[in-house]
């Protein structure tokens, strides 16, 4: 009889013939170590196959293709609702609100998509970034971006609006502040803060906007949210030293007109916005922007 060398219930052994343990029980070396071969050249193919899946999801998530941009330095689109749509850079003008910016634009380039990536006030001045098309997708992206203001806050008046767009209700003495005084306030509003929203803003409160329900003469306690100062820079006007001049870099969500009058009763009085400008949207710069008539003119001569 021939011996042969195998594993009978997993101990190496020699065995007189495979008939007398039975098939099932005995599996040869050389057998063996072929079913292992095999076994891991196929582990090998699915494990290609999903590194091979997994680096093309990959390169799926981060080709992201951006959308044309326009602004007075690259000019206009070849077309407005292209694959990946338009974003514009614009100078809101002083009385438009936003809204009317984008009904305006809507009109002009004939595409049903066009909004905003963060309000500014009607009597606010400044960049407004517009999202035309297939590019509205990235409107959350520019209103998280840092934004940069530059304006003026009037000590000893106060309005119901916080700002220069209702009569003044309240008047407190400003005399008494000094230039130290103002800086080193300016230096406690920097950092992380708590800030209590203005009655008259868009926010929403069960469904309607702050500012219908103020109109109609409702009061209602907001809540205060965090927001970040980055940069609080504050003088006083050589003119008249009851305007202070300000520029201010700060995070999504922040309101001028609550840091104003935040502002004006730190310092022992009060105070309101009474000019605004949003100079900077992240990288992106006001004076780079559009005029809105300048803009029209450009896509009439352009298109039409």
């Amino acid at each position: 009889r021939n011996k042969k060398v195998g594993v009978f219930g997993g101990v190496g052994g020699v065995v007189e013939d495979k008939d007398e343990v039975g098939d099932n029980k005995l599996v040869f070396f050389e057998e063996n170590v072929k079913g292992e071969e095999d076994r891991e050249k196929e582990k090998g193919k699915k494990g290609e196959k999903k590194v091979e899946e997994f680096f093309k999801g990959l390169k799926k998530d981060v080709e992201i293709v951006e959308p044309f941009f326009s602004s007075r330095r690259t000019g206009l689109p070849p077309v407005w609702d292209s694959q990946h749509g338009t974003v514009l850079l614009i100078n809101k003008p002083k009385g438009w609100t936003s809204f009317t910016v984008c009904g305006k634009l809507r009109r002009l380039v004939k595409v049903k998509k066009v909004g905003h990536a963060g309000t500014l006030d009607p009597m606010a001045t400044g960049l407004l970034i517009v999202c035309v098309g297939k590019s509205t997708k990235l409107v959350d992206r520019y209103q998280g971006m840092i934004k940069g203001y530059s304006g003026v806050f009037r000590l000893g008046e106060a309005t119901s609006t916080w700002d220069a767009d209702s009569p003044v209700i309240q008047r407190e003495p400003w005399e008494h502040i000094k230039d130290e005084d103002i800086k080193k306030s300016a230096l406690s509003f920097c950092g992380e803060i708590w800030q209590v929203p203005p009655m008259f803003s868009a926010i929403k409160v069960g469904g309607e906007k702050m500012y219908d329900k103020a109109r109609r003469g409702e009061s209602i306690e907001l809540s205060p949210r965090r927001i970040s100062i980055f940069q609080f820079d504050i003088e006083r006007s050589l003119d008249d030293r009851q305007n202070l001049i300000f520029r201010v870099t700060c995070s999504k969500g922040t309101y001028i007109r609550s840091l104003c009058a935040d502002f004006g009763k730190a310092l022992g009085s009060c105070a309101h916005l009474t000019a605004l400008r949003r100079d900077s949207i992240g990288q992106y710069l006001a004076d780079d922007a559009w005029d809105f008539q300048e803009l029209e003119e450009a896509i009439t001569k352009t298109y039409l």
